[in-house]
């Protein structure tokens, strides 16, 4: 046995607090237990027929090998034209921007492009697992705080107490995983403001941007005054279009930032599966994401009218996303134990709030990416172990 087989680096890089669920749920399974899954980040839904058709056409046409670091010009033409369109940012889809193998691989390259030893990254607390990232990529995470009371909003005040001068990168995530909060405009540009003022890069990672309810609307921060410099826009085909096994994101940014990130790409994956690439190329624009958002926002209601239900369980209604994050019942305030007992004793698979950072400590994280029944019969369950 090596004495020490593993990377320094690695030492402050934990075991995903998500994958462990998982991986508990695989065994419970296993023993022949039914669990009701809420704690799995994805939809639930078959990927549309138009965009299947065309990697079965990628397929029948040979487009099975290698294409350019960047993706194949055709999807990034459309990602062009629908962030003119959609988003108001103009980039050239020749240089500015990037097919990657997921939005993950669009966060973990940007941050391996962007940031060096002893950088420091502010990122939402709680979030997803950015702070790995930022630790791989050797630089330091700096968190801040989202506001329950405002809907988990960035709290701004917050930012200003946590930069240095050794902040370089600023990450926002909206709609935001675990929250289910989304930006206002007022604060997209209290952030603008923020960002400028220090002189920071921002990645905005806009993965659930067509997942919203409640007549809300999405900004992009590269859109505003002064941001389409600094900004890495990440976004991708997984949430929306129910394609997380195709592995297909993307990121949009000038040159001056996709040319540290696209040297970095180089040395990763080289490019985006072709079959998944030309597959995406049928769902920019397509508006085959609208049904399904319809169905997430019927099992977000019945979310939140279950959690009304429990005592000292409360929870700002999300309005993007497919996520709420409550607190703990009544009673209870180690959302580890609760998680993992509630599991083992009655099958229902969540996410502790702590694995999301330490503002997540007493909240669970409930992905409603299953259907109104599975829903209902997982807080049958919750209140009567309750």
């Amino acid at each position: 046995m090596l004495e020490q087989p593993e990377a320094n680096r690695m030492a402050n890089v934990p075991f995903s607090g998500i994958r462990e669920v998982f991986e508990e749920c695989d065994r419970l399974e296993a023993q022949g237990q039914n669990i009701v899954h809420l704690e799995i980040g994805r939809p639930d839904f078959d990927t549309p027929s138009p965009i299947k058709q065309g990697a079965i056409e990628a397929l029948d046409r040979g487009d099975v090998h290698y294409t350019s670091n960047y993706g194949i010009l055709p999807l990034r033409e459309k990602l062009a034209t629908k962030l003119e369109e959609e988003n108001g940012i103009r980039y050239n889809p020749d240089d500015e921007i990037v097919v990657t193998c997921g939005a993950t691989e669009a966060v973990f390259v940007t941050l391996m492009g962007l940031i060096g030893t002893g950088d420091e990254v502010l990122l939402p607390d709680p979030s997803w697992t950015y702070p790995a990232g930022v630790r791989l990529a050797g630089g330091e995470p700096t968190t801040y705080e989202l506001d329950p009371a405002t809907g988990f909003q960035p709290d701004i005040d917050s930012l200003r107490k946590a930069v240095s001068a050794q902040t370089k990168l600023l990450i926002v995530n909206s709609p935001n995983n675990p929250t289910g909060g989304v930006l206002s405009e007022q604060r997209a540009k209290a952030l603008r403001d923020f960002a400028v003022d220090n002189d920071l890069i921002v990645l905005s990672d806009e993965i659930y941007e067509k997942i919203l309810y409640d007549d809300k609307s999405h900004h992009s921060l590269a859109a505003l005054d002064g941001m389409r410099d600094r900004t890495v826009t990440i976004n991708g085909f997984s949430k929306a279009y129910s394609m997380t096994g195709w592995r297909l994101g993307y990121l949009a940014a000038p040159v001056d930032l996709v040319d540290p990130i696209i040297r970095a790409r180089q040395y990763t994956s080289t490019c985006a599966p072709s079959i998944s690439q030309h597959a995406a190329v049928r769902a920019v624009g397509s508006g085959l994401h609208e049904p399904m958002v319809e169905a997430f926002e019927r099992r977000r209601d019945r979310v939140c009218e279950r959690i009304k239900r429990i005592p000292g369980m409360s929870c700002p209604d999300p309005t993007g996303a497919f996520y709420a994050f409550p607190t703990l019942p009544e009673g209870y305030t180690d959302d580890q134990e609760f998680v993992f007992s509630l599991l083992r004793e009655s099958g229902v698979a969540l996410v502790p709030g702590s694995v999301f950072g330490d503002a997540g400590k007493g909240n669970l994280r409930i992905a409603y990416s299953n259907s109104v029944e599975q829903i209902d019969e997982a807080f049958d369950r919750l209140e009567h172990w309750l």
